[in-house]
């Protein structure tokens, strides 16, 4: 995969809002990552706090990408929440104080899934999300943007956004016949 399919996928998920989730481009996360996974193999596999590092901040990217994209269809309040937890966390300075801010507000990923309802998209969308924390591996994240640029290709943000204006309430007697 390349820097430009990483830097694509936030700039659909963003659009037509620049993204400004880095403090250098998104081409140079994906850049040195790459650098620290060279660098690695030349200490004979050694995994380094660098590599470790550099792959939580384009894991990070890519599930920031996939969460601004969910929220730009949903106009979910908890997904907005993620999305500054995700954004704070990619300002950190090592593993540790990443998993540290993750960590404090943790049960913010439990609010993803209250307004779901029945949307492929969505649905898509936070799947997509789920296996970018999942992932352990570059490959995996090289398939997560990949499958995720398609994804949110496909998206027509607008009229999504329209359609879910003319949703009607369920029925309330309704909900209570299928608990």
């Amino acid at each position: 995969m390349s820097a430009k399919s990483f830097e694509l996928l936030l700039d659909t998920a963003f659009a037509p809002e620049k993204p400004h989730v880095f403090e250098e481009p998104a081409t140079a996360v994906y850049q040195k990552l790459e650098q620290a996974f060279k660098a690695s193999r030349q200490q004979q596999g050694n995994a380094s706090e660098e590599l470790s590092f550099r792959f939580e901040m384009l894991r990070l990217g890519i599930a920031i990408a996939f969460i601004k994209a969910y929220s730009r269809l949903a106009d979910n309040e908890g997904a907005k929440e993620v999305l500054q937890l995700l954004q704070e966390a990619v300002k950190a300075k090592s593993t540790r104080e990443i998993d540290k801010i993750i960590q404090k507000k943790i049960s913010l990923f439990d609010s993803l899934y209250h307004e779901i309802f029945v949307n492929e998209q969505r649905e898509h969308i936070l799947a997509l999300f789920e296996q970018t924390l999942d992932s352990a591996s570059k490959d995996e994240l090289d398939e997560l943007i990949m499958e995720g640029l398609e994804a949110l290709q496909e998206i027509d943000f607008e009229s999504a956004r329209h359609d879910e204006d003319d949703d009607e309430p369920l029925d309330e007697d309704f909900l209570k016949s299928i608990k």
